[in-house]
């Protein structure tokens, strides 16, 4: 029998609004915009001349027809997955690469992936790292990736991971000599890249004028600027989520208090459709929950702080 040509775009769109009652959520799942989804299932309805959705104001109710093809849809969907992932290369499906900065790998996902292989132990994790040109990944060798810009790659689909928050810090003997902000005119400042940025924004920030934000030495990575720091060679920017390790060792503590959000934030980046892969699914899932998990117990920590109570917010 010969098969008519069918809008399977606007099915799977049309699909995905049903399941999830809401253009806003599907367009989440399927990587694309919410007009994009409105779009398809607004071609799909007229294919077919049946009203699939009661649009509202804040909400989607699904019509007789709606549900009735939702019902076909949602276990042949089910079904097309399944078929695909059966002759997808079992080696390959074992093997995730994913690539990150080096210090958000060495200081946040390789003390948690524990977690993460004990969750999923059939998949092989290979981890990449890069200092500065995320431009320069190739995703057909990197499954998914954290880029740490201050702009998106339209060509990628990217999601949200944290922000980036700006402290000075330093060896506990060498904070004791710093007793006011303008006392860091008389130390050795830090730099982990040859643009200097960091300290730049934070003295912009939070207004300190009368140091000189621009000299002192370079380090290839914050990793190395922040080993040198923890020797007492001088002072470094960085955020608290990275310094946990080096607090609680006694090795960096944090002179002033007077963070500073920086223009740059964390992402998950690959390329749309990447996701319809499990297992880099599987990974953005599971990095999204520690994400959240380490954002909620950060909060936790800074309210019983304030309160007097719990231990110091940038213990990590």
């Amino acid at each position: 029998m010969k098969r008519r040509p069918l809008p399977l775009n606007a099915l799977r769109a049309f699909e995905v609004a049903g399941r999830l009652e809401s253009f806003t959520k599907a367009s989440h799942e399927l990587n694309v915009t919410q007009g994009a989804v409105s779009r398809q299932v607004q071609h799909l309805e007229e294919v077919l001349g049946r009203k699939l959705f009661e649009r509202h104001h804040r909400s989607l109710k699904l019509t007789r027809a709606g549900r009735n093809l939702l019902e076909s849809l949602t276990p042949a969907f089910d079904e097309i997955e399944h078929a695909v992932s059966k002759v997808e290369d079992r080696a390959d499906d074992t093997q995730l690469s994913v690539v990150a900065p080096l210090t958000f790998s060495m200081r946040w996902i390789v003390p948690r992936l524990g977690r993460f292989q004990m969750e999923y132990p059939h998949l092989q994790v290979q981890l990449g790292t890069y200092n500065d040109d995320s431009s320069d990944i190739d995703f057909n060798e990197v499954d998914i990736a954290v880029r740490f810009a201050d702009t998106q790659d339209d060509q990628l689909a990217h999601e949200f991971l944290t922000g980036e928050r700006l402290l000075p810090v330093c060896h506990p003997t060498l904070a004791k000599q710093l007793e006011t902000p303008d006392d860091l005119a008389n130390v050795t400042l830090l730099h982990c890249s040859a643009q200097r940025e960091d300290w730049r924004i934070w003295l912009e920030g939070t207004g300190i004028q009368g140091v000189n934000g621009d000299r002192g030495p370079v380090f290839a990575t914050l990793d190395m600027a922040m080993e040198a720091a923890a020797s007492g060679f001088g002072v470094v920017i960085s955020d608290p989520a990275m310094i946990g390790e080096y607090v609680v060792t006694n090795r960096l503590t944090v002179p002033f208090d007077l963070p500073v959000d920086s223009p740059y934030a964390y992402s998950l980046c690959y390329p749309r459709g990447r996701l319809e892969r499990r297992k880099v699914r599987a990974f953005r899932d599971w990095l999204m929950s520690e994400i959240n998990l380490e954002t909620a117990r950060r909060k936790l920590a800074q309210k019983d702080t304030l309160t007097g109570q719990g231990d110091n917010p940038f213990t990590g």
